[in-house]
């Protein structure tokens, strides 16, 4: 049970590096050997955890999916009570966030969509399906948000969601490219004065 633990903590502990690694420095600017120097075991210990780097690569995907997936939860949980605030409130900490990060790093899947989109299947099928899953989490705060009667209900929650996530995705991108946090106010105020309001 021990070697189970401790297995599982390794891979959480190379998947975190990850995360990091990819974020700063992309997909093909990482290599593996530095993945577990900075992680501090062998290389290879790696393909004990891993088949090759393109499965690391979308086991990443899935991992910061999920620490981002938890984010979303707690916003739907708000949004049981005022989901309009909830939506506000997801602004609001995704701008804390990346203007004490700078503005330079972005979604770690929209960052990777652009570097190995075209080139990789499997990461490519571990975004989408990420992206589908934090889809169907906003649509469920955007329809509590309709039954609240606090935003338009003539589109449906579950397209308003596609368009604010790819908002969302749209206005990071931009916001690595200044280096500023205006293009994602600026979706904020869009959203939430022009497209939710009928």
């Amino acid at each position: 049970m021990r070697g189970t633990r401790q297995n599982e903590e390794i891979r959480k502990k190379l998947l975190e590096v990850g995360v990091s690694m990819f974020i700063d420095q992309g997909y093909h600017g990482t290599g593996i050997q530095e993945v577990v120097d900075k992680a501090g075991i062998p290389k290879g210990s790696f393909y004990n955890y891993f088949k090759s780097k393109e499965d690391f690569g979308s086991k990443t995907v899935i991992h910061f999916s999920g620490q981002f997936k938890e984010f979303l939860e707690s916003i739907a949980e708000d949004s049981e009570k005022d989901a309009y605030s909830a939506i506000n409130r997801l602004f609001n900490d995704l701008i804390d966030t990346f203007e004490r990060k700078d503005c330079k790093e972005g979604c770690l899947i929209g960052n990777l969509a652009a570097e190995i989109g075209d080139s990789s299947k499997l990461s490519r099928e571990a975004m989408s399906k990420c992206m589908n899953e934090w889809r169907d989490i906003l649509g469920v705060v955007l329809h509590r948000a309709q039954e609240q009667g606090k935003i338009r209900d003539d589109i449906q929650a579950n397209q308003l969601a596609d368009f604010l996530l790819n908002s969302l995705e749209g206005s990071l991108l931009r916001m690595k490219i200044e280096t500023n946090s205006m293009p994602l106010r600026q979706c904020k105020e869009m959203f939430l004065n022009y497209v939710m309001k009928s």
